[in-house]
Order: structure tokens, then C-alpha cells, then sequence
């Protein structure tokens, strides 16, 4: 993904263990198309289906909470694809707005849930709703997922 999303932490207890995690959830049910006359993004329609939510585990995850507030985190190994067959990436509709999102979690809450980090990406979303988090989005992160570019 690019550009990368980075993040740092304050606030957190130095001795706690955590594991940040990405998310990335479509904005609204529209598909786009780029207007090159008018230098801008369309809606062209009604979006594809809504593909599964698959979560992306910080590989260097668990953090304690020290080297969270000493270090800023950076998701450069996240890896995106439109392929739903791709078990190890992120999967979006192309054409579509998303928004990334970054969760911090204690990991004695993550290992209960079932969160495997040692895989990097977790398939099982619902278990990440049932627990008690930080959520982190920043409105400057939304992006349209393309495949391609075409330059006119």
C-alpha cells in the first residue's frame, strides 16, 4: 500500500503487552471512476459486493507499551490484492473508497479472541468487534483501490 500508514502510540502502560492491528473497511457502497477533464474522482455506479474483512497483524507484534511510545509503527509490509483466492493479503474491490484502521490490542485479549500473529493476517474479523480496544482512523488515509493506472 502506498503511501505507507504510520503510527505512534503515547499514553500506554510501559509494562503491557500489545498487538497492533489493520483493518481496512469500505467507506460507502459506490464503485469510482477517475474524470481526467475535471481532474477528479466520480461515482460510477453501484459498488461490487462487499468482499470479506480480513485483518493484517503487526509482524512485529507484541510491542510493550515502552517500545510503542519510544518508536513509530509502519505497515510497508501490508500487501493488498483484488484476488479473493490470495489467503495472505488484504483483499478490495478495485474502484471502490476505503478506510484504514488501526487497532491496539492488549494481548492477552488478542490470544483469547483467537488472533494468531504469527500468521501476519487473520481472517476472523468478528472476533476482532467482540473485543475491548483502541480503535484508531484518520479521515486523510481514505483511498480508491485501482489495479491499474491509464494515463491519458
Amino acid at each position: 500500500m502506498f503511501p505507507v500508514v504510520r503510527v505512534s502510540f503515547s499514553g500506554l502502560d510501559p509494562e503491557e503487552r500489545y498487538h497492533v492491528v489493520m483493518d481496512i473497511v469500505s467507506v460507502d457502497k459506490n464503485r469510482y471512476r477517475y474524470a481526467y477533464h475535471r481532474s477528479a474522482w466520480m461515482v460510477a455506479g453501484k459498488g461490487d459486493p462487499e468482499l470479506p474483512q480480513r485483518l493484517y497483524i503487526h509482524p512485529d507484534s507484541p510491542f510493550t507499551g515502552d517500545q510503542l511510545m519510544k518508536q513509530t509503527v509502519s505497515f510497508e509490509k501490508l500487501k493488498l490484492t483484488n484476488n479473493v483466492l490470495d489467503k495472505h493479503y488484504i483483499v478490495l474491490n478495485s474502484m471502490h473508497k476505503y478506510q484504514p484502521r488501526v487497532h491496539l490490542l492488549r494481548v492477552g485479549q488478542a490470544t483469547g479472541a483467537g488472533l494468531n500473529p504469527g500468521s501476519g493476517h487473520v481472517s476472523n474479523f468478528a472476533a476482532l468487534q467482540s473485543l475491548d480496544q483502541k480503535k484508531f482512523q484518520f479521515p486523510e488515509t481514505v483511498f480508491i483501490a485501482v489495479t491499474a493506472y491509464q494515463n491519458q
